[in-house]
């Protein structure tokens, strides 16, 4: 049924309806009548009409290079279920792994008209990507997580992880471990910051660092654990900056009867699933990805409602979750 069915069955005008629909100016007994047979005929207005009329679209776009990451995928749950309950649609952008191809989806949004974009993960924070955003959707709220770019329309909520992975460090430390190996996987600024905060730590400690690099997987944490305990035999605690990465450190560290913590102390980091589903039960630095999500989805609801005072970065601090792989001090 149509608007013009409504305004013909209620014997009014189609602006009526409108005004009616949209909380206008019209008598009490106009509004009921209208109501009545909005409600029995269960009409549902054009959102297309309606984004025509108020220039928006109520739809966001989530990007994402890999929504198959869990720590992606957390985040982009968070905030697609908070968009939902303040009334907006979520288009899922899901690159393949292909950071690339961020170009080619913001030029279809840019058409489609969306009211803003989130991007989740520092691996778009790149030159190419701000040339992206501000060539195509120079006027749309961009929402980072874990990342922010300096763009005028955009904004960021990422996690202190440089301090979360120094305050791990500095546990191992405190508990007695002076020979504490990081493995990175990836070149984000994410993975920058992380390496900043063990090297901080080190230092600070003054103790040798010793920084490793493999690719984020299980196979990864096998292949690099095995190196590290060939080479350098006196570790006694891996920083890893991944869980899964972790969890194939640890699996690696079971297979050559190393105990764990005693011999070598693990810590992961993002506080995912990986950390409950290892064994033994993996310690790991909370970087807060619902908390992220959330408060990511509650900045961009702001920015569409054209509130003031939005600020451009939230920096969320970090926790160290302790479980099985670290020892007790």
């Amino acid at each position: 049924m149509t608007i013009y069915d409504i305004a013909r069955e209620a014997g009014v005008s189609i602006a009526t309806v409108s005004r009616v629909l949209n909380g206008g100016a019209v008598s009490d007994a106009t509004r009921r009548k209208v109501q009545e047979i909005l409600e029995r005929c269960d009409y549902q207005p054009s959102q297309v009409a309606q984004g025509l009329a108020t220039r928006q679209s109520k739809n966001v776009a989530i990007m994402t290079v890999d929504i198959r990451d869990v720590h992606h995928a957390a985040i982009a749950y968070v905030i697609e279920r908070t968009m939902a309950a303040a009334g907006y649609g979520s288009i899922l952008c899901n690159l393949g792994g292909e950071p690339s191809s961020a170009g080619e989806y913001l030029r279809a949004l840019s058409a489609q008209q969306v009211d803003g974009v989130f991007f989740i993960g520092s691996i778009f924070v790149t030159p190419v990507c701000q040339d992206y955003i501000t060539r195509y959707i120079p006027d749309t709220p961009v929402m980072f997580t874990n990342a922010v770019l300096p763009v005028k329309n955009a904004y960021g909520v990422l996690a202190d992880e440089a301090q979360g992975i120094y305050d791990a460090v500095m546990r191992l430390y405190r508990a007695g471990r002076r020979q504490i190996a990081i493995v990175t996987d990836s070149e984000t600024s994410s993975e920058h910051n992380k390496l900043e905060g063990y090297l901080r730590a080190t230092s600070d400690c003054d103790i040798e660092p010793m920084c490793f690099h493999t690719e984020r997987s299980m196979q990864g944490g096998q292949i690099i654990t095995n190196r590290i305990l060939h080479d350098y035999p006196g570790v006694d605690a891996i920083q890893y900056t991944e869980d899964i990465t972790a969890a194939g450190g640890v699996h690696t560290l079971q297979q050559l009867g190393v105990a764990i913590p005693d011999r070598v102390a693990v810590i992961g980091c993002n506080n995912s699933i990986y950390c409950t589903v290892c064994y033994p039960q993996l310690s790991s630095v909370d970087n807060r990805l619902h908390e992220t999500g959330r408060r990511a989805a509650e900045q961009m609801i702001r920015l569409l409602n054209r509130e003031g005072g939005v600020e451009r970065t939230i920096c969320l601090s970090c926790g160290l979750i302790l479980r099985d792989t670290t020892p007790a001090m």
